[in-house]
């Protein structure tokens, strides 16, 4: 054999028998490595999703935890301790502990948004004592959906105290958790916004079924007032219905009938808060036939008729103001 084998034999064979046959086992004691955490958040006082109209007015306040504001619509003027903001849709801003801040309608656009407050002692928090407003991109967007459908899975509508939702998805709130952290995680490790990102729909970084999608969305929001159809859609974009649905529900979630009609609804609810047209002229503006069809389509979406739903919306803003 030849030498430099006979040597390596020598020095690899005491190693093998140390890793391998240990007291006459085959044992070996591994060495834990504790993974390290920079952020935890364990408790939270409030989680709801608000739907504000274009001239509510929220008295100003103060508490000693975290306060998260996404505007998902719209936009909102915040009065803070730290400067005035005015937050558009796709902003985060956050209240740091005892910091006194008010919320306001711009008088335009009515907003909605999910508001989050909790508890975080980890010295990272402190990042959030010197840069307040963010614009999110495609990574923290994609958090943000998660975290928004796992606080409807826990906890519902309860705005305060927070009461846990029965026969909930597994680990539903150890996910909010989760979602929660990690948004603030990547919003620390991506620095504050001090120039502008790119659109949360990129049509330079998102693939052919994303991009497709984006098209039909804005074209279902300009001609939202009339009748769209799969035909319609299908001979503007040169592309098979069935391609065309299954690319769409693939990117969006949904199809595109349901978007239609949740778009619609959703546009409804925005006129409704915005006090700008009666419902008779909503029904026009959104292309229903009539204002019994759009009545009985809001209802079955919502839970209540638009009447029902302006009424609660004037009363939330008579007791917050």
């Amino acid at each position: 054999m030849h030498p430099l084998i006979c040597t390596f034999i020598c020095i690899i064979e005491p190693i093998i028998y140390t890793l391998f046959i240990s007291k006459g086992d085959m044992t070996m004691d591994f060495i834990p490595y504790r993974l390290s955490e920079q952020l935890v958040v364990n408790d939270i006082y409030t989680c709801f999703y608000f739907e504000m109209s274009n001239r509510q007015h929220y008295n100003g306040e103060s508490h000693d935890f975290w306060e998260l504001v996404y505007v998902d619509k719209g936009e909102v003027n915040a009065d803070t301790q730290s400067g005035y903001y005015r937050l558009n849709q796709g902003n985060i801003l956050i209240h740091s502990p005892n910091e006194y801040h008010q919320l306001e309608s711009t008088g335009k656009k009515a907003p909605n948004l999910f508001i989050v407050t909790f508890r975080c002692d980890n010295e990272a928090m402190t990042f959030f004592d010197e840069h307040k407003l963010f614009r999110i991109g495609h990574a923290e967007h994609a958090v943000l959906a998660r975290l928004m459908k796992e606080s409807q899975s826990s906890f519902g509508l309860n705005l305060y105290p927070i009461i846990p939702k029965e026969n909930t998805p597994f680990a539903a709130e150890q996910l909010f958790k989760i979602y929660l952290e990690q948004l603030l995680i990547l919003i620390i490790r991506n620095g504050p916004s001090d120039k502008p990102q790119a659109p949360l729909l990129s049509t330079t970084t998102e693939n052919q079924s994303t991009h497709l999608s984006k098209r039909i969305i804005d074209y279902i929001e300009r001609n939202l007032s009339g009748k769209i159809t799969s035909d319609d859609l299908s001979a503007q974009f040169s592309i098979s219905k069935t391609q065309m649905n299954i690319q769409f529900k693939r990117t969006v979630g949904v199809g595109i009938n349901a978007y239609v009609n949740r778009l619609k609804i959703e546009r409804a609810k925005t006129y409704i808060r915005e006090e700008l047209y009666n419902l008779t002229e909503i029904s026009d503006l959104l292309g229903y036939s009539s204002l019994h069809y759009f009545s009985r389509a809001f209802k079955n979406s919502v839970g209540m008729t638009p009447s029902e739903y302006a009424r609660t919306i004037k009363a939330r803003n008579e007791s917050m103001s």
